[in-house]
């Protein structure tokens, strides 16, 4: 066995290297699969999910940090709607230029690591990988996440090897901007000290100035949220922990459900060479740059499996380890086992990519030819619908204020009504926030009446239970959809102190 603490030093591109025409052929097909999933998000008839129009509410809003993340992917949706508009288009847009500008990243780390061959593909296979392409129909916080990492990657790497101080600024950069799109990015931190402490040529991490620039530029940008999160009784921060959960006991049935999910996320073939390549390189040995690229995604794993051990992992949380482990399975598939893994690969992935391009556009009920009990994308209908008949409840009426009880609900109706005046606010349930929408609007801190309530609670008494004057105006179900059923209430004197309505209306 090879011990990992005496490999050798900092990884460093092959003398070799010919780069022409790999740059071109680079740009040329990520180009190609960029344009394919523009026209497919044109002509996309999904709605968006709640947790993407909260994504937008909040780019409305510009803050240095909101309840459950981080600013910066509410910053970049702002900066695009403000300049291309709110349609669901334009929401999502972002997410397949982010990822294909880490694609590109990820042929520059290659290229540096190993060659301009290997970077090509390491590229291609990233942008195909079946949990980039369906992230490519959505957004989300780790799109950003994912291109500031594969970034911090290559300063780390430029630093490693030249100690240069512009390295060191790009690193602490975004390590920085990273933080402000996911708490995930601290992952970084101990991957490269264990990098660190793994090899023994150059001087630890700890010990280079520069490294600590880093760090201080990372926490200088990162400040502002942490600021945010004083001012807002760590709200960002007690969302996280309440994520991880942690109960005392083993959860076998969730690790493996966490780990299958693996194989669908980076795909079957590359997480199962993945996988098994962590125990042949470290048995039988390695070379500087896989032990570098082992170092930044095997410990992210590990991690998220233990978490997955001690409470619930969700199929993304190891995103990150898929930069780093794309390059290195590329490289083995590439350079090292026969071509035919690599071939396979490829083209299950191009079949993903090409049935995702397609499906989303024909993603109302009955568009696709499946059978009636599998309908993907149930869940990403029925919001408009239901907005309409809120819509018109309240030109029914004459009402001060639209009440919603869930950030699901608020956050699909604040977009879906977003071109009627009519503020829509949150109910409040206990005297912490629990969302975005109790914390910044919520009725309680500034009541108005009458107010028309929407909730999917059939027997909704505790908050009816508040009001003196309680009449059931209708209900409504659309067919397909996460809203489900919903009724609507007129409600009038609010009483707080629970002197209203005994009875439902």
């Amino acid at each position: 066995m090879t011990s990992i603490r005496h490999i050798g030093g900092v990884p460093t591109a092959r003398q070799d290297v010919v780069w022409q025409p790999w740059p071109q052929r680079v740009a040329f097909v990520l180009g190609v699969i960029l344009i394919v999933r523009l026209v497919s998000l044109w002509f996309n008839t999904t709605e968006l999910f709640f947790d993407e129009a909260q994504y937008w509410v909040w780019g409305k809003e510009p803050a240095f940090g909101y309840f459950s993340k981080p600013p910066m992917l509410a910053w970049i949706i702002g900066a695009f709607t403000g300049v291309c508009g709110d349609s669901e288009f334009c929401v999502r847009l972002m997410s397949p230029l982010m990822h294909t500008a880490t694609a590109f990243a990820i042929f520059v780390l290659a290229a540096k690591l190993f060659d301009a061959r290997t970077g090509f593909w390491s590229a291609i296979v990233y942008a195909t990988l079946p949990a980039v392409s369906l992230s490519s129909t959505l957004v989300s916080t780790d799109v950003p996440l994912l291109f500031f990492w594969a970034m911090a990657l290559l300063a780390f790497v430029y630093f490693e090897e030249t100690g240069k101080l512009k390295w060191a600024v790009m690193l602490g950069l975004m390590l920085g901007a990273g933080m402000l799109s996911k708490y995930a990015m601290v992952y970084f931190l101990p991957c490269a000290l264990i990098y660190s402490f793994s090899v023994s040529e150059r001087p630890h991490v700890l010990g280079r100035p520069g490294f600590w620039l880093a760090l201080a530029i990372g926490a200088l940008i990162f400040a502002p949220n942490v600021v945010w999160n004083l001012q807002n009784q760590f709200a960002t921060v007690g969302h996280t922990g309440e994520n991880i959960g942690w109960d005392g006991r083993l959860h076998f049935a969730r690790f493996a459900e966490f780990f299958g999910s693996q194989f669908a996320v980076m795909g079957p073939i590359l997480f199962g060479i993945f996988v098994v390549a962590i125990f042949r390189l470290i048995f039988e040995g390695m070379n500087r740059q896989q032990l570098y690229l082992l170092c930044f995604s095997v410990p992210v794993l590990a991690l998220i499996i233990v978490q997955s051990l001690l409470s619930k992992a969700y199929a993304n949380w190891a995103a990150l380890t898929y930069v780093a482990a794309t390059v290195l399975v590329t490289d083995l598939m590439v350079n090292h086992i026969p071509e035919w893994w690599h071939r396979t690969s490829m083209w299950v992935h191009t079949t993903v990519f090409a049935m995702l391009a397609i499906a989303v556009a024909f993603s109302t009920p009955g568009s696709l030819p499946l059978p009636d009990n599998i309908r993907p994308f149930d869940r990403m209908h029925g919001s408009r619908e239901a907005a309409a008949e809120l819509a018109d409840q309240v030109a029914k009426g004459q009402y001060s204020v639209v009440m919603v009880d869930n950030r699901r609900l608020a956050s699909l109706m604040i977009y879906y009504m977003r071109e009627r005046p009519e503020k829509i606010v949150s109910w409040r349930w206990n005297e912490v926030p629990d969302d975005h929408f109790e914390l910044t609007r919520a009725y309680q801190d500034n009541p108005g009446e009458p107010v028309l309530y929407m909730t999917s609670r059939r027997n909704p008494y505790e908050i009816v239970s508040q009001f003196k004057d309680v009449e059931l105006l209708g209900d409504t179900k659309p067919p397909t959809g996460f809203i489900g059923h919903v009724w609507f209430y007129a409600l009038r004197g609010f009483a707080p102190d629970g002197a209203g309505a005994r009875e439902e209306g």
